[in-house]
């Protein structure tokens, strides 16, 4: 008959407790022997120690017939070794007490002695006689040893057999994880057992049926997948969370320089070591744009990386190299367009404002013609005022900005910039609610750049703001600046506009070159301020602009 694993289990516990009995029996049995001896023992030295007491008294009175009749008595109970000896000195002493004057002296002496012995009685072993006590220890200790030895025994044997075929299905279902669909687990003895290993050797059978039908088809996946990274304009990366690459498409390989088979399975580290380029991707966290010879030619790239996020956590990361030398390009076509176009209407313009003085010095000017003239001047201003902007373009772009600051009144600046767009938010019913405080806020700016970027912003916010719905401006003085808070009621940025909402050339910049808020803020930082996007969300964005209190008189020049 064939024990199962219960079985197995019930039968060792019901051993070991068949052993515990044994011993917890024997220990039993063995305090009770002791304690009854025990017992003995106090009764008899107790009637010792009153024959002892009626023998002291009768000698104290000299009463020689009552000290013998308790001397009898003491003769008929002695207990303890060494205690006949003592008795019969005290018997001999009792002889002599007639004759001998130092006889009770002798006598007293022998009946403490007696006293002593049975206060300091002996083991209940050794009143039985020494052999008796000692063949009773061994037998104790055999049978103590025998149980210790057959109880480790079996509690050192009984596991490992029980555990044995646990250990075999563990290691099976370890080589299954790894992938290894051919390994089965032998028969094992046990019912519940031998089950088990079958059906995990028929479970292991149809996985390595399922694994050899569906190669085929998972090799064609990875073929689609690298077809399609293959396929991408950008260079993309893929790296796993302990940095060894996992993919690299055509693009990629092309810019690094090195084919797939040293890419692919290697430390991203170790190879940056060799490779400037992959040291810069994988180390730069920035979209900051840089320069890489390609194909011979120099170009521009602005690196992003996604991380990927699984249900255990950061799985890797992918790194994208986008190609923005057309952006970059027209970048560039751009400064020239503004530093030629500024340059060629200079001429122009300078001449038209000598004949619009000439003019308004003439005598002869009917008053219609004057009012035509003043209307021409306001259109020249006006004129100069788009070449001015124009040139600051252009200075931005070139990287070099000049600006005037001044003392301006935080008013006038609002006033010039909602001005300007008046006629855009009457057209989309938008109103401008600004909301300065009592008396003019002093900041030093340059006036015509603080209302180019006001007007930047106010242009986006009027673009994504939906009909009749209001854009707020506020402005509070603390800890030396100027905060000036422009909130609309739009539907707000998402996380990829955020994350690159001042980057030139950014993913949310949309048809256009998304250099706006790249230079709004390369303007703002120009004259000591600055400007960042405070929240954003459902019921819309709010960007603050940061500038710094005037200081009356002061006026400067800076150049960055």
């Amino acid at each position: 008959m064939t024990l199962g694993l219960r079985q197995r289990l019930t039968l060792g516990t019901l051993f070991l407790f068949g052993l515990l009995l044994l011993s917890a029996g024997l220990g039993i049995f063995q305090l009770d022997r002791l304690s009854r001896d025990a017992q003995a023992i106090l009764e008899d030295n107790y009637e010792t120690a009153r024959y002892v007491q009626a023998m002291q008294q009768a000698l104290l009175d000299g009463d020689r017939s009552v000290f013998e009749q308790a001397l009898k008595k003491q003769e008929a109970n002695i207990t303890e070794p060494g205690e006949a000896e003592v008795t019969g000195r005290l018997r001999r002493d009792f002889s002599a007490w007639a004759n001998d004057a130092h006889a009770p002296e002798r006598l007293q002496r022998d009946l403490l002695e007696v006293l002593d012995l049975n206060l300091h009685s002996a083991r209940p072993e050794e009143r039985r006689g020494p052999g008796n006590g000692a063949a009773r220890t061994r037998l104790a200790l055999g049978i103590a040893a025998l149980v210790l030895v057959v109880g480790l025994s079996f509690s050192l044997g009984f596991p490992s057999r029980v555990v044995r075929p646990i250990q075999r299905l563990r290691h099976a279902v370890e080589e299954i994880s790894k992938g290894n669909y051919r390994h089965r687990v032998p028969a094992f003895t046990g019912r519940e057992l031998s089950a088990l290993a079958e059906a995990f050797n028929a479970m292991s059978a149809r996985l390595e049926q399922w694994e050899s039908s569906n190669l085929a088809r998972v090799m064609s996946e990875k073929t689609r997948a690298e077809a399609v990274l293959n396929s991408l304009e950008d260079a993309g990366i893929g790296t796993d969370a302990e940095g060894r690459i996992l993919f690299v498409n055509r693009k990629a390989t092309e810019l690094l320089g090195m084919p797939e088979g040293e890419l692919i399975g290697r430390p991203a580290g170790e190879l940056s070591d060799h490779n400037d380029l992959l040291r810069h991707v994988l180390g730069n966290t920035s979209a900051a744009p840089f320069k890489a010879v390609v194909g011979g030619t120099e170009q521009f790239f602005a690196g992003v990386r996604f991380p990927i996020e699984g249900p255990s956590g950061n799985l890797g990361t992918v790194h994208l190299l986008r190609n923005i030398t057309p952006f970059q390009e027209r970048d560039e076509a751009k400064t020239r367009f503004f530093a030629t176009i500024t340059h060629e209407l200079k001429t122009p313009l300078a001449s038209s404002d000598i004949g619009l003085g000439l003019l308004e010095r003439s005598a002869t000017l009917t008053d219609e013609q004057r009012a035509i003239l003043t209307d021409l001047r306001k259109d020249h201003q006006r004129l100069l005022r788009i070449v001015s902007e124009l040139l600051d373009m252009a200075q931005v772009e070139s990287g070099k900005v000049r600006v005037m600051l001044g003392e301006h009144v935080m008013a006038d600046i609002v006033h010039d910039a909602t001005d300007a767009l008046h006629a855009n938010a009457m057209a989309k019913r938008i109103r401008f609610d600004a909301r300065l405080g009592p008396g003019g806020l002093l900041v030093r700016v340059d006036g015509e750049k603080a209302t180019w970027v006001l007007i930047n912003l106010l242009s986006n916010a009027l673009r994504y703001s939906p009909e009749g719905s209001t854009i707020t401006l506020s402005a509070k003085e603390f800890g030396g600046q100027v905060a000036l808070t422009v909130a609309d009621q739009g539907t707000g940025l998402t996380d990829e506009q955020r994350t690159h909402l001042f980057e030139r050339f950014a993913p949310h910049s949309g048809s256009g070159s998304g250099l706006g808020l790249s230079i709004a803020r390369d303007l703002m930082r120009a004259m000591g301020g600055d400007i960042e996007l405070l929240r954003t969300g459902e019921d819309g964005t709010c960007f603050v602009m940061r500038f710094s209190v005037a200081k009356p008189g002061e006026v400067d020049l800076a150049t960055t």
